[in-house]
């Protein structure tokens, strides 16, 4: 959201992690080291800055007032010209006022219209799914595209479908329900008797993700904690085991314990990602570590040496995987070397090996 605002106005990032941004202040554009950090929610949206020459931070609103000097009001007006952002804010008061359980625009007649929903394709919300950590060759074949009109003006976003025909909308700016509210379920594998459950869209598309080589089972993504009872109703006495993959916060903690108290055979999965707070923020460090893994560097010619105490430098030694090619008599190793006098060694299979 700030990002791609910044970009529309000029400034270019200066390094991007999977927390941050990092930029030339727009507050200093003179500096020659970067201060102006955009930050990543728990969303996995940019929405928030925090600039350390200036001391200024806040949201992407705080963020126009200070840039133009200009009020609130004024502010959101400014957005909806650069980046076509409008608050939510009068949606969710509608709601609260009409006292219905569910986000949706079903509830507020008249108050939008779909004009197409179709493949994914659109490359901006492609980039939105790999900021997430989604492929888009993971995504395709559960999200769809989908273009409404709010209020005589046009959005499109991320469709993810129920089985009510609703759709579950994302985009950068957006996060909503189109249509009537209710569960996704996806039946894929009918000699699999379990069942994954999951909170929401995007952490199902991260355990599909992390999963790649395993084979396909069937899911169902709960779109919203209060629609435990119906998701109840539709699997009970269908399966026999269930894994949960929920959020680790209270709300998952208590939807956790409603499925183990009304089912059997209920297995809680959060132990596997339990730092964190879900399983789509878990899944950059699960890519980071498979990536240290598998990454390795082939020594085409090696000879065994002998290193002894009176020549032998400060090791530093990472214990990672290493796979010797029988075949071709070649050695592969990841990042477990030695610097002995300017000559690199590696450590392999026991052994003190030089690098030719």
């Amino acid at each position: 959201m700030l990002n791609q605002l910044l970009e529309n106005i000029g400034f270019s990032p200066m390094q991007v992690t999977h927390k941050s941004i990092k930029y030339i202040s727009p507050f200093n554009q003179g500096e020659k080291t970067p201060s102006f950090f955009v930050l990543r929610n728990r969303e996995g949206e940019f929405k928030n800055f925090k600039d350390f020459s200036s001391g200024k931070g806040g949201d992407i609103y705080k963020f126009v007032m200070e840039y133009y000097n200009i009020g609130f009001i004024q502010a959101k007006q400014k957005l909806q010209e650069l980046i076509g952002l409008v608050s939510d804010e009068p949606i969710k008061n509608k709601v609260m006022q009409k006292k219905a359980p569910l986000s949706s625009f079903k509830q507020q007649e008249k108050s939008y219209e779909v004009v197409k929903t179709q493949q994914l394709q659109n490359k901006a919300l492609i980039d939105y799914l790999l900021e997430r950590g989604i492929s888009f060759y993971i995504a395709r074949d559960y999200i769809g595209e989908i273009y409404y009109r709010v209020n005589n003006k046009n959005y499109f976003g991320l469709a993810f479908k129920n089985i009510r025909e609703g759709y579950e909308v994302r985009n950068r700016y957006f996060k909503g329900c189109i249509g009537e509210k209710d569960i996704s379920l996806f039946l894929l594998n009918k000699n699999d008797k379990r069942l994954k459950i999951f909170e929401g869209f995007m952490d199902f598309l991260s355990y599909l993700e992390i999963n790649k080589k395993a084979p396909l089972s069937n899911y169902l993504i709960l779109n919203s904690l209060s629609l435990k009872e119906r998701a109840l109703r539709a699997i009970q006495g269908k399966f026999e085991a269930f894994e949960m993959y929920l959020d680790n916060d209270v709300a998952g903690d208590e939807a956790t314990i409603f499925f183990i108290e009304k089912l059997q055979n209920v297995t809680d999965k959060r132990v596997h990602y339990k730092k964190y707070k879900d399983l789509n923020e878990f899944l950059p460090i699960h890519k980071a570590k498979k990536k240290l893994r598998t990454t390795i560097k082939p020594i085409k010619k090696s000879k065994k040496v002998d290193i002894t105490p009176q020549n032998k430098k400060q090791t530093k030694e990472f214990h990672t995987q290493i796979r010797v090619d029988h075949p071709a008599n070649v050695v592969y190793v990841n990042n477990n070397n030695m610097d002995c006098n300017g000559v690199k060694y590696v450590h392999v299979m026991g052994a003190i090996w030089e690098v030719a």
